[in-house]
């Protein structure tokens, strides 16, 4: 009897003493090959063509300049997929999927070639994008625009979920122009400190672009910008504030300040349920602050979301959507327009917003 009970203990045991093994083992490996960037770290500026680029050009402060803003989801949460983080189940999309949401991704962008382009989930490689290099492809299909690239999410193996692992993930901002910036600059911002979670997470940052303005000494910058998602609203506030500090430095030079886009809230004053249809108490749709900087104006289309909820794959007039993808300008800029473009969240779970401004 003692040995039979051994035995069941054993067979009991085993299980948990291999998943003991297999959680430390992964902390040990990700403690190992942590990415852990510097606080402030410059950026290659790149160009695919191989035509020179005219040196120093500048920008005209009397004509207007267009923006376009998109969370491009990696390539993977196009309209059929759903994500388990968002109460779905879907970890990785087939890869004829992914290779379709590339196709529809690119087309967009060689269709609509603002003069500065924003990105974020943009993967270099990985599991859950089929290690397609979109910073690449996107690169080669618009040969003529000056590119940086931040990495912000750089984990060798994501350990979750522990049936199917979501493995390598590399990924990061993406800013393109067709003026070549003068510096490009990666910026760390403050992220989760949890352990062992911020092991397998983002290190979010800012990429900042600086590019000179036509017979004067001030300068456009240009930020592209993640904020956090997946909090209680803490790691975000702290996010916010850090940006501000950095916002109100450039204009105290008499800059123009433009940052852009996936801020995971909601515009102020914009009631982030107006589109809703399925019942939603997600705490990432809660509004920005209407005081963040006094005499700054928040630019965004009111009249359609420009993000979608992933339990799910979309369905139209029933997915929950919502407006977390914006601009903000400095008080010396004059939005003349906005628009969210309706894709139908085809080839992303976000849709591309685009602004067009003038210098004052």
């Amino acid at each position: 009897m003692k040995k039979i009970m051994k035995i069941m203990l054993l067979v009991l045991l085993v299980p948990v003493l291999l998943f003991a093994l297999y959680v430390v083992g992964n902390i040990v490996f990700a403690t190992a090959t942590k990415f852990s960037p510097e606080p402030l770290e410059a950026l290659s500026n790149n160009k695919k063509s191989t035509e020179q680029s005219p040196q120093n050009v500048q920008l005209d402060s009397t004509s207007s300049l267009q923006f376009l803003i998109w969370n491009i989801g990696y390539g993977g949460l196009g309209a059929e997929a759903n994500f388990f983080y968002d109460g779905g189940k879907m970890v990785v999309s087939p890869k004829d999927w992914v290779e379709k949401y590339n196709v529809g991704i690119v087309d967009f962008l060689k269709n609509n070639q603002a003069d500065f382009i924003m990105l974020q989930e943009a993967d270099t490689a990985g599991r859950r994008s089929w290690d397609i290099n979109q910073k690449e492809e996107i690169a080669n299909a618009l040969p003529n625009y000056n590119y940086s690239f931040a990495i912000n999410y750089d984990v060798r193996f994501v350990p979750v979920p522990y049936t199917n692992p979501m493995g390598r993930v590399l990924g990061g901002l993406l800013s393109l122009s067709k003026v070549k910036p003068t510096f490009s600059e990666r910026i760390q911002l403050p992220n989760k400190d949890k352990f062992p979670d911020q092991l397998f997470y983002l290190e979010r940052c800012l990429l900042l672009q600086r590019f000179p303005i036509a017979s004067s000494t001030k300068e456009l910058v240009v930020i592209n910008t993640h904020f956090e998602a997946y909090d209680n609203g803490e790691v975000k506030k702290k996010q916010m504030e850090f940006t501000k500090k950095i916002l109100e430095q450039e204009y105290a030079k008499d800059n123009y300040v433009v940052l852009g886009g996936d801020w995971n809230i909601a515009p102020p004053g914009v009631d982030a349920f107006k589109f809703a249809i399925e019942q939603e108490t997600d705490y990432l749709h809660i509004n920005a602050d209407s005081n963040y900087i006094p005499g700054w104006k928040y630019v965004y289309d009111s009249s359609r979301g420009s993000n979608r909820k992933n339990k799910t794959a979309y369905i139209a007039g029933k997915t929950f959507t919502t407006i977390i993808d914006y601009f903000l300008v400095s008080p010396n800029i004059e939005a003349l327009n906005v628009e969210t473009v309706d894709l139908g969240f085809r080839s992303s779970d976000h849709n591309p917003v685009r602004m067009q401004v003038k210098l004052k």
